[in-house]
């Protein structure tokens, strides 16, 4: 029995689409939009927080989630321009993050655990199903110290961060649409779209965080 599902794990990880190697975010961009170029949809208390953030940034005055060399937290982690190392197995695909050496484990075919469950973190806790040549990525439990950008979009503890990755143009990069459903600081779900470029012979720098303020 073990040798059959040792075969059927082989066999499911040679169909599922090679995501293995180093890639890096085309373009970063400091502010989230949505697909369409839009604002998220904020609550107004939300807003406010969001308005104060950007009036703090301007002004150049330190915050606690850019200063301290605090994780930035999922999805922002995604954001960062830096290189990230994908390793895809059948039962478990990690991504490495240069940017402060952050390790995420996304952990396929399994389901999320109750919220009551977790111990929130910065990058949460993710599980991962293909459906296609999609990977969908499922992450809940992700601490309120973080926001989503540079210019501090907030989110709730209750964030439920869903990210749908393929292959694209040849499969020479990445596309990643996520979705962020937290009705706690957004009226509706919106989606952001990130593009990725493979880079081959490309491995990962030593990265020293240091108490400063950090452009990103």
């Amino acid at each position: 029995m073990a040798l059959a599902l040792g075969f059927a794990a082989a066999a499911w990880a040679s169909s599922a689409p090679d995501l293995s190697g180093v890639w890096q975010v085309t373009k970063y961009e400091p502010s989230i939009r949505t697909v369409d170029g839009k604002l998220p949809p904020l609550k107004p208390e939300s807003r406010k927080v969001y308005e104060q953030n950007l009036v703090a940034r301007k002004q150049l005055k330190p915050r606690s989630d850019l200063s301290r060399c605090v994780p930035p937290g999922t999805p922002r982690a995604m954001w960062a321009p830096r290189p990230i190392l994908i390793l895809q197995t059948a039962r478990k695909i990690t991504f490495v993050h240069e940017y402060q050496h952050l390790l995420r484990h996304i952990y396929m075919d399994e389901s999320l655990p109750a919220a009551a469950d977790i111990d929130p973190s910065y990058m949460g806790e993710s599980v991962g199903r293909w459906e296609g040549d999609t990977l969908v990525i499922e992450t809940i439990g992700v601490n309120e110290k973080t926001f989503l950008d540079r210019d501090g979009m907030p989110h709730s503890a209750s964030m439920h961060v869903t990210e749908r990755l393929r292959l694209i143009e040849g499969g020479k990069r990445l596309e990643e649409r996520v979705t962020i459903d937290d009705s706690a600081t957004f009226t509706a779900p919106w989606t952001a779209r990130l593009v990725f470029e493979r880079k081959p012979g490309v491995a990962l720098s030593e990265y020293n965080c240091v108490l400063k303020y950090e452009d990103f």
